[in-house]
């Protein structure tokens, strides 16, 4: 619902005034506040669309410092559609989500250092998945450094041209006005916000890497098919192979019609995701430090694999990557519970649960966050609603909801509908 406007010609004409004066962004940022750190001026704008999709971790930031939550959610944009409402909905209203859509593996760990140093927290829910584990993954990007710059420091806040920009976005749209008379009238002041690289001279504008050649999910342009095999460089973790396991994995041979747009990223985004995926050692050791934290703290630490159509999962076979992506999870075990989606499944063969290929949709959503607070334990009464109110999704949390289990002698992997944990052979949750 739309705030009413309050005076907003006397809001134009200062922000005018304030800009032909020459004070630069700031008045103008302090009156827009387009991530509204102040919240002094109400302008009548709805900004979380547009502001938090412009920066993720800013958006998120300046949220998280005014609460001190329990649960919180770090990942991608799969992670994020666990929303806040869900968790609260099931009971857990400590949570809160600290996902980013378009998150790497160096954002997720950078937003686990910023976090740690609550005392309240107990409980970690940590969305992966394989193909963030390549360092050129969307070219290291890492926005969090900025985010606490913008966020910890009101001077970066209010002279910042980045979020004067956003900010000009908002106002242009909702008093109608050309955004492009911003652009014209400064030109070179103007700025995107900032993603640092890998390298330490690499930085990479926001909207660059955020673009649809870059989105996880979005349709990438076709590229010319180049022949691919697994080759002695190719880390495949553990080095376990199937073994018993290969039951876990029978080849998928699904022959149906996908939607256009599910059927581009199956076959563009896919080629995209593994022709020249290399797994980096580097990046698990981020992951194992926030295993080590967790478990000197005292923390749960809970990973979720979160599911995607199998046709996708396909794919990662074909590519030459399936006995890397089985030991991704004994590996990821090894750390913590893994709440595993990603199989072949009713879930994951309904494509009415999903938006695109890789996004399952708020209903699926919803049911996945029900089934991770049983898994992490809640009070009585909400076990007791929430397992009288489970949609298709059953997680073996409970000794009824076990249709299948397999040990290596490490790790264990109980299977229920559409569910499989995967955790160390002693050290997975108590069945109840």
């Amino acid at each position: 619902m739309r705030h009413p406007r309050k005076h907003p010609l006397a809001y134009a004409l200062v922000l005018c005034l304030a800009l032909a004066a020459g004070l630069g962004p700031t008045v103008f940022n302090f009156v827009v506040d387009p991530y509204d750190r102040n919240g002094w001026f109400d302008l009548g704008i709805e900004k979380a669309s547009l502001s938090e999709k412009a920066h993720y971790p800013l958006w998120k930031m300046l949220r998280y410092s005014a609460k001190s939550p329990s649960l919180i959610v770090l990942g991608d944009s799969r992670a994020r559609a666990l929303r806040d409402k869900y968790w609260h909905e099931a009971g857990r209203t400590d949570a809160f989500n600290f996902a980013y859509g378009g998150a790497t593996v160096q954002e997720i760990h950078e937003t686990f250092e910023y976090v740690k140093a609550n005392p309240d927290i107990d409980t970690l829910i940590v969305g992966i998945q394989l193909r963030s584990f390549d360092l050129d993954h969307k070219g290291g990007m890492n926005r969090v450094p900025e985010a606490i710059e913008l966020t910890e420091g009101a001077f970066n806040y209010y002279t910042s041209w980045f979020v004067a920009k956003i900010g000009w976005r908002h106002v242009a749209t909702e008093f109608e006005l050309d955004p492009a008379t911003w652009a014209l009238t400064w030109p070179s002041l103007i700025g995107s916000a900032q993603a640092a690289g890998r390298g330490a001279n690499d930085r990479l504008t926001l909207f660059d890497l955020l673009s649809p050649e870059a989105c996880l999910g979005c349709e990438l342009p076709e590229v010319q098919q180049t022949a691919f095999t697994v080759g002695p460089g190719v880390n495949l973790g553990l080095g376990r192979g199937y073994g018993a396991w290969s039951r876990l994995w029978p080849a998928i041979n699904l022959d149906r019609d996908l939607p256009a747009k599910f059927a581009r990223q199956v076959e563009r985004n896919a080629r995209s995701d593994w022709r020249s995926f290399n797994f980096s050692e580097e990046l698990w050791l981020k992951l194992n430090e926030i295993s080590v934290w967790s478990r000197e703290n005292n923390v749960e630490l809970v990973f979720v694999i979160p599911p995607t159509i199998s046709e996708m999962q396909e794919r990662i076979t074909e590519f030459g990557f399936g006995i890397l992506n089985h030991d991704f999870r004994l590996r990821l075990a090894e750390l913590a519970p893994v709440v595993d989606f990603d199989f072949d499944n009713a879930l994951t063969r309904d494509i009415s649960r999903f938006s695109d290929a890789y996004h399952f949709n708020a209903a699926a959503s919803r049911e996945i966050v029900g089934e991770l607070v049983m898994f992490t334990g809640s009070d009585e009464k909400a076990q007791v609603r929430l397992r009288s109110n489970r949609g298709s999704l059953r997680c073996p949390v409970f000794t009824d909801d076990t249709t299948d289990r397999l040990s290596d002698g490490r790790v264990v992997m109980k299977q229920g509908v559409g569910c499989r944990i995967w955790s160390k052979e002693g050290a997975q949750h108590d069945i109840r």
